[in-house]
């Protein structure tokens, strides 16, 4: 994002295994705790600490469509441009070296003495979340990986890997995972035997081969999808860095939506720190970097918006003490640096129907953005409410919002110039305890 962005704008060997027991020492003390059902999407890096196993895994079913599932669920196409973690575990196990009853499992690439689990797997997972026939899938998806990985058949996919976590006797789950010509790496599937789910943190395991996987064939990003039958997995995706990027009506199963999330796993520019940036109102001596930031972003893919615009809305500003919506007063929120420097701007108004509107939303970078999304709940409806904004596609600035629980309402091309399609963002706050948590509904 450029300063004047618009806001609204390797094979698992057994040596390679033993991440399990990293994650199994990050999860001693918390196998028991459950995630705290707030929905806040964490950090881009796993986040062991408070999170239980992934249900039943992440199956694409094939597709990409950018969202995992846990509970035997296939994701059906989530592609995440991401690394293979080597060792994501659910259900208690950890991944290269986990003691599960006593033995010691980790993850390892399957082989053919594996299909029977595999078939049987798949047949009793999916399921209930994806339509198709499941067995004639985990056929097609081996066969291609014990071929050395070449899809003879694949379109968008260069290579197919399937990873399985196991001791010397037993396996517990598998994820396929889908290396895309784009850059990307899909999950298709992730899944754990019900029989363990809950118990190991085999989950954790297989999600972390996955991005480890993916970060090592130089993937941009990892995806999947989930199934909105399987709330547990998407719990467990995006309290492990995971972001919902929308989701879809009877996608893979007719009656039932799909969600579709992805983790990005380079960093397109440095995100300067959110340390020491501060939310304030609106003074005086803000004007000029207000409306020269505002300007930056704006008159370049709208028409009419100049000056002036920036002028009556430092007026409605003025009237604020009103509080009378007919007056359509302003609230102007700005973000300051330890240095002073403006870094975002964002005007809130209430509307006729309870709706509060935020335009202009805008910031020189992605952490000043953050911040500013991440105060404005708290400051324009804290006893809960729906926002929302217009912003001109930005990949940057989608990012920010989707991962601070926004999502699109609508594309409105010529709405504010012929050539440029804005899009229409909103987000919907329980309260103001669910703005700090970064709860949406």
């Amino acid at each position: 994002m450029r300063d004047g962005t618009a806001a609204s704008p390797a094979e698992g060997s057994r040596a390679g295994g033993l991440v399990i027991d990293r994650i199994t020492r990050d999860h001693r003390d918390h196998r028991d705790d459950g995630d705290d059902g707030d929905g806040r999407v964490q950090s881009a890096h796993h986040d062991h600490h408070q999170h239980r196993d992934a249900p039943d895994g992440v199956d694409t079913n094939g597709t990409d469509t950018n969202g995992a599932d846990t509970n035997g669920a296939d994701t059906n196409g989530a592609d995440t441009n991401g690394a293979d973690t080597n060792g994501a575990d659910t259900n208690g196990a950890d991944t290269n070296g986990v003691d599960t009853n006593g033995a010691d499992a980790w993850v390892r690439p399957v082989t053919e003495e594996d299909r029977q689990f595999v078939r049987a797997l798949f047949a009793e997972s999916l399921p209930d979340h994806y339509s198709g026939d499941h067995v004639a899938h985990a056929d097609r998806v081996l066969d291609a990986h014990l071929a050395g990985g070449v899809d003879q058949d694949g379109h968008f996919s260069l290579q197919q890997r399937m990873f399985v976590l196991a001791d010397a006797r037993t396996c517990y789950g598998v994820v396929h995972l889908v290396c895309k010509r784009q850059r990307t790496v899909k999950i298709s599937p992730l899944l754990v035997s019900p029989s363990y789910r809950g118990r190991l943190l085999g989950g954790y395991a297989l999600l972390a081969k996955a991005e480890d996987f993916a970060r090592a064939a130089g993937a941009r990003q990892l995806y999947c999808t989930v199934s909105e039958t399987n709330p547990a997995t998407l719990r467990f995706m995006r309290l492990n860095g995971f972001v919902v990027a929308g989701s879809a009506y009877e996608q893979y199963k007719p009656g039932v939506r799909e969600f579709m999330l992805y983790k990005v796993l380079n960093s397109p520019e440095p995100a300067p720190e959110r340390d020491g940036l501060t939310v304030r109102d609106l003074v005086d001596a803000d004007v000029p970097a207000m409306s020269e930031l505002v300007l930056a972003a704006f008159e370049p893919v709208c028409v009419g918006l100049g000056q002036d615009w920036v002028d009556a809305l430092v007026r409605a500003y003025r009237r604020r003490h009103t509080r009378d919506l007919n007056q359509k007063y302003r609230d102007i929120h700005v973000v300051v640096d330890r240095d002073g420097r403006l870094r975002g701007v964002a005007a809130t108004g209430p509307k006729k129907g309870g709706s509060i509107k935020v335009v202009p939303l805008c910031a020189t970078d992605p952490a000043a953005l953050s911040e500013l999304l991440t105060r404005l709940p708290g400051r324009v409806c804290p006893d809960g409410g729906r926002m929302y904004s217009h912003q001109p596609p930005d990949p940057t600035v989608t990012r920010v919002l989707q991962a601070h629980g926004w999502s699109v309402d609508a594309l409105l091309p010529g709405a504010y110039r012929d050539d440029q399609c804005m899009v229409q963002w909103s987000r919907c706050v329980e309260d103001a305890g669910a703005s700090t948590r970064g709860e949406t509904r």
